[in-house]
C-alpha cells in the first residue's frame, strides 16, 4: 500500500473501484458505502485491497438486473442499503450476516424472492425491511427467528403465503398490513401477541387459527380484512383490542374465551 493510500484509510477518505464501487477500508474489513453514476458490475465482491468486504452500506437504487447474492464475508447490511432498486429480481442473504438495518430492501420493484440468514431471530426494534416490494412473491424466514419486525413485510402486495417460524412470539406493529394478495398464514406454536395492524387490510384473507398459547390480538390486527370469514380464538386469549376487527363484514363472530377482556368496539 503506497503512502497515498495510506493517507485516504487514516483520514477515512472513500476509494473507488474499477467498476465503480465506492468503499472505505474500515481497520481489517472493507466497508462499501456507495457507487458511481456509471457503475457496471456483475456481482458484488467479496474482497477489495485483500480485505474481507464486511459491511455492505449506500447501494440505494443500485442499477443491477438479476439475482444478487451478498458475499458470505458481509457481517451487517446496514439501513436502507439495498432499498429503491429497479432490477433486482432475487436477494441471497449468507448465514454470515448477522446484523440487517432499517428498511435495507424496502421499495425494491422488481423484487420476486428474498432469502434471509439463519442464526438471525430479529429480536432487535428494525423496521420495515423489506415493505412495500410489490412483486414479492417469495420469503424465505430463518428458523432462528423469534420476532417479525415493524413493518416488516407490509404492502408487498403480490406475497400470497407466508410460514412463520415455530419460534416467533410476537408480530409486530403493521408486519403484514396491506399485504392485499396474501391468503394463506401459518401462525407458529409460540405465538403470543400478535400487535396493532398486524393483518390490516389483508383483504385476501379469509380464515385464520391462532394457535393455543396466544394472549392478545392487538388494535386494528384485522381491520379492513374484507373477507375473513373465520377466526379461531383459542382458550388463552386474554384480551381483544380496540377495532380488532373492524370492518370485516364476513366475519362470523368467533367464540369468545371465559375471561377474555374484549374491547367494546373489538367488532366495530
Amino acid at each position: 500500500m503506497g503512502f497515498v493510500d495510506k493517507l485516504r484509510n487514516a483520514l477515512d477518505i472513500p476509494k473507488f473501484t474499477e467498476d465503480g464501487l465506492k468503499y472505505q477500508v474500515a481497520g481489517n474489513e472493507i466497508r462499501i458505502v456507495g457507487f458511481r453514476k456509471n457503475i457496471s458490475i456483475s456481482a458484488l465482491p467479496s474482497h477489495i485491497e485483500d480485505l474481507p468486504v464486511g459491511i455492505i452500506s449506500g447501494l440505494q437504487s443500485l442499477p443491477f438486473t438479476g439475482e444478487l447474492y451478498i458475499p458470505d464475508t458481509v457481517h451487517t447490511i446496514e439501513g436502507n442499503s439495498l432499498d429503491l432498486t429497479k432490477g433486482i429480481t432475487k436477494i441471497y442473504i449468507p448465514d454470515s450476516v448477522k446484523e440487517i438495518g432499517n428498511n435495507a430492501f424496502g421499495f425494491s420493484e422488481a423484487l420476486e424472492e428474498i432469502r434471509f440468514p439463519e442464526g438471525m431471530d430479529f429480536s432487535d426494534a428494525l423496521e420495515g425491511i423489506v415493505s412495500s416490494c410489490e412483486k414479492l412473491k417469495i420469503v424465505h424466514l430463518p428458523s432462528t427467528m423469534t420476532r417479525i419486525p415493524i413493518g416488516f413485510l407490509g404492502s408487498c402486495t403480490t406475497l400470497e403465503e407466508i410460514d412463520i417460524p415455530d419460534g416467533v412470539t410476537v408480530i409486530d406493529d403493521c408486519a403484514f398490513s396491506y399485504c392485499e394478495g396474501l391468503k394463506n398464514v401459518h401462525l407458529p406454536k409460540a405465538l403470543k401477541r400478535l400487535n396493532e395492524m398486524t393483518f390490516s387490510d389483508c383483504v385476501a384473507l379469509e380464515e385464520i387459527q391462532l394457535p393455543e398459547g396466544s394472549e392478545y390480538i392487538g388494535k386494528r390486527a384485522f381491520s379492513g380484512c374484507e373477507n375473513l370469514q373465520h377466526i379461531h380464538i383459542p382458550s388463552t386469549v386474554k384480551k381483544i383490542d380496540k377495532y380488532a376487527f373492524q370492518q370485516c363484514p364476513k366475519l362470523v363472530r368467533p367464540e369468545i374465551p371465559t375471561g377474555c377482556e374484549v374491547h367494546e368496539k373489538a367488532f366495530d
